[in-house]
């Protein structure tokens, strides 16, 4: 497999998932976003620990997560939705939850001893 095609789920990373959970929360009343999210990041921390990727999966990370950041700010109804939170700190502290499914699929890679692309 080419370099180019084992970086092409970097791109995934630009997609604001934080930003989608809560804006699905909001407008759907729907725990499904953030659901859905969840075996996601599993399913990424897995995948970039298989492929040996986990600086790729880091940078991703930041990336989705000044996304969410810059996103958020175009809902100034949000502050009153989830009223005990600052909407900006709220997509902060999902991002950093949102890292414990992928850090258990990097654990879950590793026990495995799977690897992809080699």
């Amino acid at each position: 497999m080419s370099k180019a095609f084992l970086k092409l789920p970097v791109m995934f990373f630009a997609i604001p998932f934080v930003y989608l959970s809560l804006l699905l929360d909001t407008y759907f009343h729907s725990m499904f976003g953030f659901l859905i999210t969840l075996i996601f990041s599993f399913g990424v921390g897995f995948y970039f620990k298989a492929c040996d990727q986990l600086f790729l999966w880091f940078l991703g990370n930041i990336l989705s997560t000044v996304f969410s950041v810059i996103l958020q700010n175009q809902h100034p109804e949000w502050h009153f939705f989830y009223q005990p939170f600052n909407p900006a700190f709220l997509v902060l502290l999902l991002s950093v939850l949102y890292l414990i499914p992928q850090i258990i699929g990097i654990i879950w890679a590793t026990t495995l001893q799977v690897h992809l692309f080699k």
